[in-house]
């Protein structure tokens, strides 16, 4: 019984990294659908946002009949219950992305703003956020979750950055103040992707130490 419980755990893994896998390319995806003005991407990632929701749910379905059925203790409960954390945090870092796409194919038919290089910058620093957020759970390492909690607030301030810069654009040309107030939710969106892989960083720590950082991750 003990192999094939390994052998679920695994699974549960493979499942979780599969998930954020979606959500990591939909992420990148609605850079293109905003930055580079491509509808096909934006649609693209809306749609797949379903997909995203449809995997949350199964994998809630499979952590519910480990948890009944099983009964875990030590650290493959805090394995368990720390995915279910993960996956709520992943689930809402594919809807961020869906609004970003959204939000990009509503300006698809006015002229564009100004190159945001501060924007650009947070699209990448919230990639690299999602691939250290990847491997701190694939590798189960605590330490580099902890360096995630220290990147959500370097996010923070790359955010405020774009929030600035936008302002200015909406001082300079009042016509550009409807396109950059959504500038301002997009890069409000990415702050919250860069949020929810802090969380997630916060649920490694818990499976790998046993310790509560939930609001701390320290």
């Amino acid at each position: 019984m003990d192999i094939f419980f390994q052998h679920d755990l695994e699974k549960l893994k493979v499942d979780v990294l599969t998930i954020f896998h979606h959500a990591q390319n939909a992420v990148q995806r609605s850079r293109g659908a905003l930055l580079e003005r491509n509808e096909v991407l934006a649609r693209e990632v809306i749609d797949g946002d379903e997909d995203i929701d449809h995997l949350e749910c199964a994998i809630d379905a499979e952590i519910l009949r480990l948890l009944a059925l099983k009964q875990p203790v030590a650290r493959d409960l805090r394995f368990i219950v720390g995915c279910m954390r993960m996956v709520v945090g992943i689930e809402r870092i594919g809807d961020e992305a869906s609004g970003i796409a959204a939000r990009g194919l509503g300006m698809l038919d006015r002229p564009p703003l100004p190159r945001s290089l501060a924007l650009e910058e947070l699209f990448g620093f919230c990639r690299e956020c999602l691939q250290k957020t990847a491997k701190a759970f694939a590798d189960l390492d605590a330490e580099l979750a902890r360096e995630l909690c220290v990147d959500s607030e370097d996010a923070l301030e790359l955010n405020i950055k774009v929030f600035k810069e936008m302002t200015q654009y909406m001082i300079d040309e009042s016509r550009t103040v409807e396109r950059a107030v959504q500038m301002c939710f997009v890069a409000h969106s990415l702050k919250r992707v860069c949020d929810q892989c802090s969380n997630i960083a916060e649920s490694v720590i818990f499976i790998k130490e046993g310790a509560c950082n939930r609001h701390r991750c320290d």
